[in-house]
């Protein structure tokens, strides 16, 4: 009975650990696609601002 109970608690640690490195790949994932959001905004900011500008 005592090697179950152990079983059980290892199992709710290692998926413990599996849910933490899943959301710390997807924070990761989510910083580097920022810097592609802001510089499409930007451009995005600028093609409009040029519009006005030449109108």
């Amino acid at each position: 009975m005592l090697s179950l109970r152990n079983k059980i608690e290892s199992r709710n640690g290692q998926n413990l650990l599996e849910y933490a490195t899943i959301v710390g790949i997807i924070a990761v994932a989510m910083i580097a696609m920022s810097t592609y959001v802001f510089r499409a905004t930007q451009a995005t900011q600028q093609e409009i601002q040029e519009e006005f500008v030449n109108e």
